[in-house]
């Protein structure tokens, strides 16, 4: 989640302040029961006899939509270790200054080193295997962000931003996505990294598409900044596990909120 990212239309002073925006991504078909097919008997005498209606043919029976049996407990919600922790502006972390305990660097393409949690970053570089074997490259922006970092930047954007716009694009210490180090920021090495325009390249798409089968999902997606508090993000995505992410994929549920049933998260 770039809070603080850079190519923001509405904004733009936002696009001047690209350095400091880093911060905190059917129902089964029914299957007709075939009409019974019967002959017609026919008559033992040569005496004509009126045709006998014939049978109505059965009305297909649908096939009943099987409830879910997705466990959404199965992971804690609250849990800063827990691959399913939600933050938002409803939901810091526990505590504010948490700091993962297996960070490691995956071996990907990026512009900054980044950090994430192994399971992400094992995940991770699965993920931009298999983006390049389909002609896609992607690049690590920003992934894991301690406190203090989150706290640098959030202060400075206040100074040169202003309090309404920092609130819009930057998340306060202790409210990041990236201080989990389940959250990576995407791009594909182009000017248009940690910009809206991102959506609209192959890349974007691909994850779009695809982020789920390596367990990541698109946070921010566009329309949903009333459920999220945050600008629409296409760079932003965040690891919840295979399970999960195909779930959410399967059900057409678009944020972590709508998913766990949890308050939306316009504000702080």
């Amino acid at each position: 989640m770039r809070h603080a990212s850079p190519g923001r239309p509405a904004l733009a002073v936002v696009a001047a302040s690209a350095a400091l925006l880093l911060t905190a991504c059917t129902a089964p078909r029914t299957t007709p029961v075939a009409p019974a097919t019967g002959s017609a008997n026919a008559g033992a005498t040569t005496r004509t006899t009126a045709p006998s209606s014939p049978s109505p043919s059965p009305t297909p029976t649908p096939t009943p939509t099987p409830a879910s049996t997705f466990d959404l407990r199965a992971h804690s919600l609250d849990d800063p270790t827990s691959i399913w922790v939600v933050v938002d502006k409803k939901r810091p972390l526990q505590p504010k200054t948490y700091v993962p305990a297996d960070l490691v660097t995956p071996q990907v393409p990026h512009t900054n080193v980044p950090q994430l949690r192994r399971v992400a970053a094992d995940a991770l570089v699965t993920m931009f295997a298999a983006a390049k074997r389909d002609g896609i490259t992607l690049y690590s922006l920003s992934a894991y962000r301690s406190y203090a970092t989150q706290t640098s930047i959030f202060d400075r954007n206040l100074q040169q931003l202003g309090r309404e716009t920092t609130l819009d694009l930057t998340a306060k210490p202790g409210y990041s996505e990236h201080q989990t180090g389940l959250a990576d920021d995407l791009g594909d090495g182009t000017s248009c990294d940690l910009a809206v325009c991102f959506e609209s390249h192959p890349a974007a798409k691909w994850l779009a598409a695809n982020s789920w089968r390596y367990g990541w999902i698109l946070r921010y997606p566009l329309g949903d900044t009333a459920i999220t508090g945050i600008q629409t993000e296409p760079w932003h995505f965040r690891y919840i596990g295979v399970p999960a992410a195909t779930e959410m994929h399967d059900t057409g549920v678009k944020t972590l909120e709508q998913f766990f049933g949890l308050p939306d998260s316009p504000d702080y």
